[in-house]
């Protein structure tokens, strides 16, 4: 005889295709695929030229291009080659610029459009970078960190230098921020117009911003940079003299005497010993009444 499909129905697959079960799981799980991808996402990129621009995904190993549009999610490593640039655009509408060989972890940034509050995190390793506030309240929850820096932002425009040893400087263009140097829990405020230095020493220098430049391609780490760190106390901090507490190799050269040249050494004389050639006719310390005075003095 032969069993006709469906006519005795195995009673183990009755049980686990539950009509009501199955829905619930379905239901459940695609929430939680909707969820996570909404969370995920911060921002997309508006440069409409692609300059090389990549992002890896946490826990990727391969890198992609990112796009005009592209999307951009928590945990992305945005990177730029030579000549390569990039920009972003976060939930509420903050713009984040990215100049060429620059390395930043876009750690998170979450914002509720109905309040308007929210916070964020970017991690920039080394490069250069201009950050202009959008529309978050709470701006102030967001966090610029670099290797040697932390920034807290209120309605801020800036651009940040970060060199190869970890220097940043930072380049109040609008608002104000307030900045930690390493884990130092003092922080030192800045305003319109005012630069940040802190080298890896974590001595901080405040002086006046810098020109910059609009393009991106422009937003490259300056070569003095360096130089800024040393005045800062890159090199010696700790030390007084320098105008961040190090000491440059200006006021070095300053701080020690210079020593005089030494005269050369005599020449010998003609009978053999050593001394100055002198005429005892014309030097008085060798002359005829000079041989008398030392004949009275003994």
């Amino acid at each position: 005889m032969t069993r006709q499909p469906g006519t005795m129905p195995d009673a183990r697959h009755s049980r686990t295709l539950r009509p009501g079960t199955l829905l619930l799981a379905f239901t459940s799980f695609a929430a939680l695929l909707t969820s996570s991808a909404s969370a995920d996402v911060i921002g997309k990129v508006i440069l409409q030229d692609y300059r090389g621009a990549t992002a890896t995904p946490d826990g990727a190993e391969a890198m992609k291009p990112i796009y005009y549009q592209d999307q951009v999610s928590a945990l992305d490593t945005v990177q730029t080659g030579d000549g390569g640039a990039t920009s972003m655009q976060f939930l509420d509408e903050t713009r984040f610029d990215v100049g060429p060989n620059a390395m930043v972890k876009l750690d998170d940034f979450v914002f509720d459009p109905m309040s308007t509050i929210g916070a964020g995190k970017i991690s920039m390793a080394v490069g250069a970078f201009r950050y202009v506030g959008g529309k978050m309240k709470s701006d102030e929850n967001v966090k610029l960190v670099t290797p040697t820096a932390t920034m807290t932002i209120r309605g801020t425009e800036l651009v940040i230098f970060v060199g190869l040893d970890g220097t940043t400087e930072v380049n109040v263009i609008d608002g104000a921020i307030d900045v930690q140097p390493c884990d130092n829990p003092d922080v030192v405020p800045a305003t319109i117009g005012q630069r940040v230095i802190i080298p890896p020493s974590c001595s901080v220098s405040v002086t006046t911003a810098r020109p910059l430049e609009e393009d991106l391609a422009a937003l490259e780490v300056p070569d003095d940079l360096g130089d800024f760190a040393t005045a800062a106390g890159g090199d010696d901090g700790g030390d007084a003299g320098g105008p961040g507490g190090g000491t440059t190799d200006h006021d070095r050269d300053k701080s020690q005497p210079k020593k005089e040249p030494e005269p050369p050494a005599p020449e010998p004389s003609e009978g053999g010993e050593e001394g100055p050639e002198t005429d005892p006719e014309t030097d008085p310390d060798t002359g005829g009444s000079g041989g008398d005075d030392s004949s009275n003095n003994l």
